[in-house]
């Protein structure tokens, strides 16, 4: 019952969260917070037997289902805090109802009830954030047009999928089918076409190329701290169920080899190569951490051209900590905007030495998105490339899929350049609490201190959120190095 506890308390606290953060933002928010320590304290204490059964169906605890929820919790809890911070109010309450919905989907038994949780449960995330964007969001008719792109593309995705599991399920699919109905190369055919379409619902739902253009519109015009849930763990937890679905529907025979493969492949390299490409010439921070995000998703993807419980395995991993460490880069895109008031690297010289906590953040998220060989992330990344296109042509998409290097390796080199513009106007972050001496505390009264720490924060909030980044950048490369779920 702590499963279903946890589901409804960050259903119940992601819903108060939105309504509260509508009247009173700073509210609402600490509705988020509080939500998001209760759902990790319960993640932590779950028992490993944990289940529950509704009807014919089931919620079942598993180790992925588990880590899911402390790292998501976990992420919520900073984001929300970062989110005071830059004066947006769109980001906790959709989050919060993001994680209840992925948990729920991941921990069912029955994959129509995962698909229609993630279609209905992910709207918010999209409808919030595009709806309060304000004038970054573009013109109304702009907003509009985006947000009804982005909700076809959710409910889309999740229509299609369902419609291929009912398929699956009915007398003419490959679970009931009679072998008078279906059998030999008829049913190969329908598996290969069953298989096809859960990809297209996958392409659908991450933004992949070439239906990318309604995930990209939409990361142009919110806080960065939106993407996350909306793409990096909202894709991860749909492609995980599509994948679970598939391995046991499809199967690996089916993916292995023939034109399902060939198709499969060409699109996740498709999305790898020019995801990749689009981080690397793009100059704003925004489509960077778009099109990588884009480029994850289409690593996973190589997974469906085989089915085998290897690169079911690794794409766990990998969409795991893949979301972890984009979860980081969206904050530091954030936070950097909010501390220097630019979001293109022309106009970010120098961001580095200006915020030295914001270049650590910044370095250990580029160390856990490339990763090194035998840590968790890099091996998983091998696996799946390798596990679709063994030899020479996995060789270059490896390459290809190792592209990070340069589009963070881009930022990193902006930062540590000379200080220009406003970056050069922004003194160096330094923590004093106003009021005191600089030599110490121990000159300073308990009064002065108390009346200090409302001043403090806000004079300091650029590094207290700086601090935040990190603390995800953290939780990002343990799970590059030692994150293998489930």
């Amino acid at each position: 019952m702590t499963l279903l506890a946890l589901i409804a308390v960050a259903g119940v606290g992601g819903v108060a969260s939105m309504l509260v953060g509508r009247i009173r933002r700073a509210l609402g928010t600490t509705i988020g917070v509080a939500t998001a320590l209760v759902v990790l304290i319960l993640a932590i204490a779950m028992p490993a037997e944990d289940s529950v059964r509704i009807g014919a169906s089931g919620l079942v605890l598993t180790d992925l289902v588990r880590g899911i929820a402390v790292v998501w919790s976990i992420s919520v809890m900073v984001l929300a805090l970062l989110e005071l911070g830059t004066g947006t109010s769109t980001v906790t309450g959709p989050a919060l109802l993001a994680l209840a919905v992925a948990v729920a989907a991941l921990a069912a038994t029955d994959p129509f009830t995962s698909f229609a949780a993630l279609g209905a449960g992910s709207l918010a995330g999209i409808i919030v954030p595009g709806a309060g964007a304000g004038p970054s969001g573009g013109a109304p008719s702009v907003r509009l047009a985006t947000l009804a792109r982005g909700s076809f593309a959710i409910l889309g995705a999740s229509v299609l999928a369902i419609g291929v599991v009912a398929w699956g399920a009915s007398p003419i699919g490959p679970i009931g089918a009679s072998p008078f109905v279906l059998s030999g190369e008829s049913m190969r055919m329908a598996l290969g076409a069953g298989l096809l379409t859960i990809v297209g619902a996958v392409a659908l739902r991450a933004g992949l190329i070439p239906l990318h253009v309604w995930a990209a519109r939409f990361m142009e015009g919110v806080t960065p701290l939106a993407v996350p849930a909306a793409f990096a763990w909202g894709t991860a937890a749909f492609v995980l169920v599509a994948l679970a679905w598939s391995q046991v529907t499809i199967g690996e025979s089916i993916a292995g080899d023939g034109l399902e493969h060939l198709v499969i492949v060409g699109l996740a390299v498709t999305s790898v190569a020019f995801g990749g490409l689009a981080a690397m010439i793009h100059d704003d921070l925004e489509h960077v951490l778009g099109y990588s995000i884009l480029q994850d998703a289409g690593v996973a993807v190589l997974a469906f051209a085989t089915l085998d419980t290897e690169a079911v395995a690794a794409a766990r991993t990998w969409l795991v900590a893949s979301a972890a460490t984009k979860t980081a880069f969206a904050a530091w895109v954030a936070v950097t905007r909010t501390a220097f008031a630019e979001h293109r690297l022309a106009e970010l010289g120098g961001w580095a030495r200006r915020g030295p906590i914001l270049g650590v953040a910044f370095g250990l998220t580029w160390l856990a998105a490339v990763g090194i060989p035998g840590t968790a992330l890099f091996d998983a990344r091998t696996e799946l490339v390798f596990g679709a296109l063994p030899g020479l042509p996995g060789v270059v998409v490896l390459v290809v899929a190792l592209t990070p290097i340069g589009y963070l390796g881009r930022v990193a080199i902006a930062g540590l350049g000379a200080p220009v513009g406003a970056v050069a106007a922004t003194p160096p972050t330094t923590f004093r609490v106003p009021g005191t001496r600089a030599g110490g505390w121990s000159r300073a009264s308990l009064v002065q201190v108390a009346r200090s720490v409302s001043g403090g924060v806000q004079e300091y909030r650029v590094l207290l959120m700086a601090i935040g980044v990190l603390v995800l950048a953290v939780v990002a490369i343990v799970l590059s190095v030692a994150g293998r779920l489930g």
